[in-house]
């Protein structure tokens, strides 16, 4: 079967999640005064762009030669990741870090729900032969070491749970750099980085093996005339959707100064907000 129960199953519940929330915000909401910035934000939100940066790398470490293999990564990295994500969910909500609180759920699930708008162009130029492989797939019996066995109703649900952590995670590393901004703003972040990155790794590289930009896969234009409308359909429902939910502007690196200035205030002094 070509395309799964499975594919089908997320990115119903990715629709779902656009389906409730751009009826619940048809308006774009004026930002909120944001809060001043602590060190403990700013400390807190480093930390978060560690999970956000583990998310989707581990695959690319995993398929590049010499590194070591998606298990061993998904046992000592991306998992432990999770537990700090949560960690740092947990102490940002305890210390009432409402822009941080905010940033992280409305990164995670706005990612979440724009990998579907993906997966509809990427499952139906799948299954009309545009693309050579049902990468989630794959990820699933990379994941759980069955190359050789093939994939199983399991791995293909491992498999796109983490092609929707993925996509989670470039939402989530979003919002932490950046903040609220303007919808178009996830199209240059996904077309300026994300759909660069993917083209020129080894997923897409090595493990599809299509090429640079998978020029070397049949005609050497398919790939591209299904990688980028699908990430354009990404990159727009993140910016609409962020724009809607997240609440404060805020650069990571003014919030940084602004930290730091705050400290330099106290003369020093380190209080924990």
């Amino acid at each position: 079967m070509l395309i799964t129960p499975i594919d089908i199953a997320f990115v119903l519940l990715g629709l779902a999640l656009m389906a409730v929330g751009f009826p619940r915000r048809r308006r774009v909401p004026a930002p909120e005064s944001p809060p001043s910035a602590s060190w403990l934000e700013v400390f807190l939100t480093g930390l978060a762009l560690i999970p956000a940066a583990i998310g989707p790398n581990v695959l690319v470490i995993a398929l590049t030669p010499g590194m070591p293999e998606m298990p061993v990564l998904v046992r000592s990295a991306l998992l432990p990741s999770l537990l700090l994500l949560v960690m740092i969910w947990i102490l940002a909500t305890w210390k009432r870090l409402d822009r941080l609180t905010n940033r992280i759920w409305t990164g995670l699930w706005v990612g979440f729900a724009a990998t579907a708008a993906l997966d509809v162009l990427r499952l139906t130029n799948f299954s009309l032969g545009l693309l050579p492989g049902n990468m989630p797939r794959m990820f699933g019996v990379l994941i759980l070491d069955q190359m050789a066995r093939g994939p199983s109703d399991f791995s293909d649900f491992v498999g796109s749970l983490y092609h929707f952590w993925a996509g989670a995670t470039l939402g989530l590393t979003y919002t932490l750099l950046v903040g609220r901004t303007r919808w178009w703003g996830g199209l240059i972040w996904v077309g300026g980085g994300v759909e660069l990155g993917m083209m020129t790794t080894p997923p897409m590289v090595i493990a599809m093996a299509v090429g640079y930009f998978g020029l070397d896969y049949r005609h050497g234009w398919e790939v591209l005339a299904t990688s980028v409308p699908a990430h354009i359909a990404y990159g727009a429902v993140l910016g609409l959707l962020l724009e809607r939910y997240t609440k404060h502007k805020g650069w990571i690196l003014p919030l940084a100064t602004e930290s730091l200035r705050s400290l330099r205030g106290r003369g020093g002094r380190v209080v924990v907000n």
